[in-house]
């Protein structure tokens, strides 16, 4: 169970440290041609919120205590910043939170095993839909 509390709060602490939860709070300026942008993070924002409260539960489920939420200062800056700007930034920290859940593991406990990987499921699709969207940016290296 102990194996199981600190995968789940490893996830959860990268949920609340990234770029993504912070646009939450942040509200970054939209331009007419980043309207479609900010369609696709409101509804990721929306699930890491969601995301957030299940890893809770289930942290609390298996009797554990869940881990205050870390908020990186690099990311203080971005109330003055344009979302297409930040564009590149959130599909990387999109692409860090698919790598995380990936690296997660096998936790041994079933439920919470269904609950990563429908999480990962969740950020594989945004993505796919980012990288969709903004095909005209730089891949990363391999």
């Amino acid at each position: 169970m102990e194996h199981a509390v600190d995968t789940l709060n490893r996830l959860l602490d990268a949920e609340s440290s990234s770029l993504v939860h912070r646009l939450s709070e942040s509200n970054p300026f939209v331009t007419w041609p980043a309207a479609a942008d900010r369609a696709v993070v409101e509804r990721i924002v929306a699930d890491v919120g969601r995301h957030r409260r299940e890893l809770v539960e289930m942290i609390l489920t298996l009797r554990g205590a869940a881990v205050p939420p870390r908020y990186p200062s690099s990311m203080g800056g971005v109330h003055y910043l344009k979302l297409s700007y930040l564009m590149p930034q959130v599909i990387t920290s999109v692409r860090e939170l698919v790598k995380t859940y990936e690296s997660a593991g096998s936790t041994g406990r079933p439920q919470a095993d269904a609950l990563i990987a429908r999480l990962l499921a969740d950020y594989q699709r945004h993505l796919a839909e980012l990288e969709k969207m903004h095909a005209n940016l730089a891949q990363p290296a391999a």
